[in-house]
């Protein structure tokens, strides 16, 4: 499902000045999975080369949240180089960050057409066993 995101800082893409961004996460494809884990591993090495050590999970790793949000947007905006998303600043690095954290974790609630609190609730049986007196 396309969803978008609103940028606090537009960014210059191909000449013009984008202040929107959609993105998928049905669209990632394996080639695009594998190129956000590369571009994390990069960071990670550089990092580790700085003496600073880095043992992220999958689930933690924000380097690769962000790479796969990017990846989220390119699957949908083939007209966008992962140059041009690099360009972002501020709080929208954290937005493009939420989008890859989400896919890997599976949110529901981004990944879902329906929210979870437009479903009917569920009756909790209460019981009429009386209890008893110890």
């Amino acid at each position: 499902m396309v969803k978008k995101i609103e940028l606090r800082k537009p960014i210059l893409i191909n000449g013009k000045e984008i202040k929107e961004l959609t993105y998928d996460f049905d669209e990632i494809s394996c080639e695009a999975y594998t190129k956000a884990f590369g571009a994390s591993m990069s960071v990670a090495l550089v990092s580790a080369q700085n003496g600073k050590p880095n043992a992220n999970i999958m689930e933690q790793d924000g380097n690769l949240h962000l790479y796969l949000g990017m990846e989220a947007i390119i699957a949908v905006n083939p007209e966008i180089d992962i140059a041009d998303l690099e360009r972002m600043k501020g709080f929208d690095l954290v937005q493009v960050t939420r989008i890859g954290r989400n896919f890997i974790s599976g949110n529901v609630e981004e990944t879902s057409s329906q929210n979870d609190s437009e479903k009917e609730s569920e009756a909790i049986p209460v019981s009429t066993i009386p209890e008893s007196k110890k």
